[in-house]
Formats: structure tokens, sequence, C-alpha cells
């Protein structure tokens, strides 16, 4: 039986896959001319994306805090895990924000185009959270073993 706390680490490929995916392809679109809140196929796609990234980084917040529970009951003292869990919730819930606000302006029938370098670089800033989220999250795995090798309890 797989341990409920390898979910998280499976689950948070997602949003770190899917994220750049989006904005390089909202880069296309602006780059073919496009607003990214018209009906075409790449700004379409781009929005899909980010909402689908924004749902598994959710679902991997919540998978994160089993993984915590799991990791503390075995030792691992809180201090190394806050980073990583901070800037998890924080980037999770700042991508969920983004897809909201992303599908809201959509379906907008007479949405401002001044607003699609803002959104695309709200993206970019997401991106770099989700990176050092990620690199904080190797730290604990690779370095340190966090719920993959056995803890020693000091």
């Amino acid at each position: 039986m797989i341990n409920i706390a390898h979910i998280h680490p499976m689950l948070v490929h997602f949003p770190l896959a899917l994220l750049p995916v989006a904005l390089a392809t909202q880069m296309l679109a602006l780059y073919k001319g496009q607003w990214l809140f018209e009906r075409h196929c790449l700004s379409t796609m781009g929005i899909v994306l980010i909402v689908i990234a924004a749902i598994m980084a959710i679902v991997a917040v919540i998978f994160g805090d089993v993984a915590l529970d799991q990791a503390i009951a075995s030792g691992v003292s809180l201090s190394k895990l806050e980073n990583h869990e901070e800037l998890g919730k924080l980037s999770g819930v700042l991508l969920f924000v983004l897809a909201v606000a992303e599908v809201w302006i959509y379906r907008q029938t007479n949405s401002n185009k001044d607003v699609n370098w803002i959104f695309w670089f709200a993206g970019f800033v997401v991106l770099l959270l989700l990176l050092g989220t990620a690199w904080f999250g190797g730290q604990l795995v690779y370095e340190q073993g966090v719920n993959v090798a056995p803890q020693v309890v000091h």
C-alpha cells in the first residue's frame, strides 16, 4: 500500500509543469497579437492550464499537510519544514486566486485589454514562488530524507 505522505510529491509536479506551459502559451498568444482573454485557442488553452494547475496545487497543499503531520510524527522538527509549508500554502492560494481572476475576466464581455501583461507577469511571479517552494521541498527530501529515510529522534 502506498504511503499517503508520498502522494504530495506526486501531485506537486502538476502545477510545476502546467504553469510554465500555460505562461508559454499565453506568451505565444500575446506574440501573435491576441488578447489573453479572447475566445482564441491559445488564450483559452492558457487559462484552462492555469485552472488545472491551481486545482492541483490546492490538492497538493492538502496532501502536504498530511505529509507534514507524518514528518513531525517521525521526528522531524517543524522548524525544518516551515519554509516549505508556508511557501507552499502561499503559492497554492495565489495560483488559485490568479486562476479565478483569469476565468472571471475571460467571462466578461467587455474587459480591458490593458491587463494582458499584468496577468502574465502575475503568473510569472507565482511561478517563481512555486519554484522556490519546490527548491525547499527538494532540500527536505534529498538532503534530509524527510518522509523517505527513517528519522532519528534527537
